[in-house]
């Protein structure tokens, strides 16, 4: 996992801060959602880095951005654009994060949802929309060399969410319905 935290230039974080968020089979079957394209462990993953270099430049509490870096999307689905963090934070405090995690992922979504009220709460909403930036420019790239589609694709059968519903053919309605065995 620590390869994950590793940058291109080789800036490596703590990742100490989030071992047992790692581990936690919430995060890890994020591995097969989609989100922006790809996965969301992926996005998860960027913002959680780009939340620590901005904390770190910013004199935030890194381990506040960190952890609300790598939560901060946990059952996104369950809510909307403008009120998943909530949601989120909702999960994060059932964990036990502390009230300033759960604080900074409430605001992630501004402009859409709530503004930010504290410094990391700031620093999270900047991370993910350039991480979400960044989510993109690795999609369009793999549109040119086709990874992109297979990408989706292969994701798109692994989430629950975008699973193709089987509709049963008419017969098997007819049997449904009259609940008989043909």
């Amino acid at each position: 996992m620590l390869a994950a935290f590793v940058s291109k230039e080789g800036y490596a974080m703590d990742h100490s801060l989030v071992d047992d968020l790692l581990s936690h089979p919430k995060v890890i079957e994020t591995q097969s959602h989609i989100h922006h394209g790809v996965a969301k462990y992926d996005h998860l993953i960027r913002v959680t880095r780009y939340s620590y270099k901005l904390a770190v430049m910013m004199r935030a509490d890194v381990r506040v951005c960190t952890r609300a870096g790598l939560i901060h999307d946990i059952d996104s689905r369950y809510g909307n654009l403008v009120n998943h963090g909530a949601v989120a934070a909702r999960w994060a405090a059932d964990y036990g994060e502390d009230a300033a995690v759960c604080e900074a992922i409430i605001g992630h979504m501004y402009p859409l949802g709530p503004a930010p009220t504290t410094r990391e709460g700031w620093i999270l909403s900047v991370a993910d929309k350039a991480a979400s930036v960044a989510d993109l420019t690795d999609y369009v790239r793999g549109i040119v060399n086709g990874r992109s589609r297979q990408r989706k694709q292969t994701l798109q059968e692994t989430d629950p969410f975008y699973r193709p519903k089987v509709k049963p053919n008419r017969r098997q309605r007819i049997r449904e319905i009259l609940d008989i065995d043909v």
